[in-house]
């Protein structure tokens, strides 16, 4: 955020152009944008944890793994039930249905790879870990662990030794389910279950998004800002204007930057309250999630090293900011990803937009909340013109799907 702030004071001098000089931008305009296109969009980060996680083999394992509905209770729940290729990987409910419903919905996994915490609370540090709370929950896939190493037994077997050069001890676990297992047999149970995970996850890395007309629009600035026909046939005057917006008054870029339109952070925006009754504490909850997770970067199933997992090592365990935060999503495709916020709570761009213009601060309960919420935002002072100008822009952000790449539809 620090790197970010000479920038942003540079952007706003043009923020409120119009007319002809709603397409005139200076180099430093420019330079700023470029950080948000996709082409700056950096390697994925090293995943020191999961040895396979740019191994092709697995992830063509994990390709399989995704779309397979055999790993549930019913048969009918696969990974692709609720992160459907066609909605940009989510399943646009308010909260995702499999064997019952979540109590969140499902954010896109396009990306997620950049991303050092998983789910809205951040309750997962890793792809390959947050694969395998779905498959366990019961009101998911509703699998037992057992019941997920006897399907990799059963399916996947000769993929399975391919990839890890043996069966993780497949064999010396029973067969059928029921009885209690020795201290042996359960550690070749979390063997097979993480690499389960980061066979899902090496598949998921390999998802690429198709540049928008937002990153086609930055590139045509990099080649000759002042080709306006150029300029206009890729964006209008109102998509420039709702940028500009975003870029400075509306203060959007603050915690929606980068290439993908996210500081991976956790903030508390006031959100309506799902359940007053059962509030959901948000990264407060991820953390002591955290803490007790057997599959971290820290725990025996990871493949780090001693001076890996700095995430895990200094994570940040309290604090009101704490309280409520959820994850800054991706606004990649965000037209397209309807319902929005973590429950869905609010269905429209619009309703977002009216949301953060006049924003009402938190929902606070003593008996339920450790601490009162911390609050992150102030309101907009936007005009309905000026907000539906924001939301032109973010249109901007949709890229192709990408139905000609076999990674995008289930395996044949």
């Amino acid at each position: 955020m620090k790197r970010l702030l000479p920038l942003l004071v540079a952007w706003c001098s043009l923020a409120f152009a119009g007319g002809e000089e709603i397409y005139r931008f200076t180099p430093s305009d420019i330079h700023f944008l470029e950080r948000f296109s996709l082409q700056a969009l950096p390697p994925l980060p090293p995943a020191p944890d999961n040895g396979v996680a740019d191994d092709p083999r697995a992830a063509a394992l994990g390709h399989r793994l995704f779309f397979d509905t055999r790993l549930s209770a019913n048969g009918q729940v696969a990974c692709a039930s609720c992160h459907q290729p066609q909605k940009y990987f989510t399943d646009g409910l308010p909260r995702s249905r499999a064997l019952g419903i979540t109590r969140r919905n499902a954010p896109t996994i396009l990306g997620a790879g950049h991303s050092p915490w998983l789910f809205w609370d951040g309750r997962k540090d890793s792809l390959w870990s947050q694969a395998l709370g779905p498959l366990q929950d019961p009101g998911e896939h509703g699998l037992a662990p057992l019941e997920v190493a006897q399907l990799i037994r059963r399916y996947y077997r000769g993929e399975f030794e391919q990839v890890f050069g043996d069966s993780a001890g497949l064999d010396r676990l029973p067969k059928r389910s029921g009885g209690r297992l020795s201290r042996r047999q359960r550690a070749v149970l979390n063997r097979v279950l993480s690499r389960v995970g980061k066979s899902i996850m090496a598949y998921e890395r390999r998802l690429q998004l198709r540049p928008a007309r937002f990153d086609r629009f930055v590139a045509q600035l990099q080649r000759d800002s002042g080709d306006r026909g150029a300029l206009a046939t890729l964006m209008t005057e109102g998509e420039v204007a709702g940028m500009r917006l975003f870029m400075g008054r509306a203060n959007c870029a603050s915690c929606h930057n980068g290439p993908l339109f996210t500081n991976y952070e956790f903030h508390n925006i006031g959100a309506p309250e799902p359940d007053p009754a059962q509030v959901d504490l948000g990264r407060y909850g991820g953390v002591a999630a955290l803490e007790k997770d057997g599959f971290t970067c820290l725990s025996p199933w990871s493949d780090a090293g001693a001076e890996d997992c700095l995430e895990m090592r200094f994570l940040k365990k309290q604090g009101p900011e704490l309280v409520g935060a959820f994850k800054t999503p991706t606004l990649r495709n965000v037209a397209h990803t309807a319902p929005y916020m973590q429950s869905g709570q609010l269905a429209t761009l619009e309703q977002v937009l009216a949301h953060y213009n006049n924003p009402t601060p938190p929902y606070y309960d003593r008996e339920q909340h450790p601490s009162r919420p911390h609050f992150d935002i102030l309101p907009l002072g936007l005009s309905e013109e000026q907000m539906g100008q924001v939301i032109a822009f973010l249109e901007t952000l949709t890229s192709p799907l990408s139905e000609d790449d076999p990674l995008w539809r289930a395996p044949e």
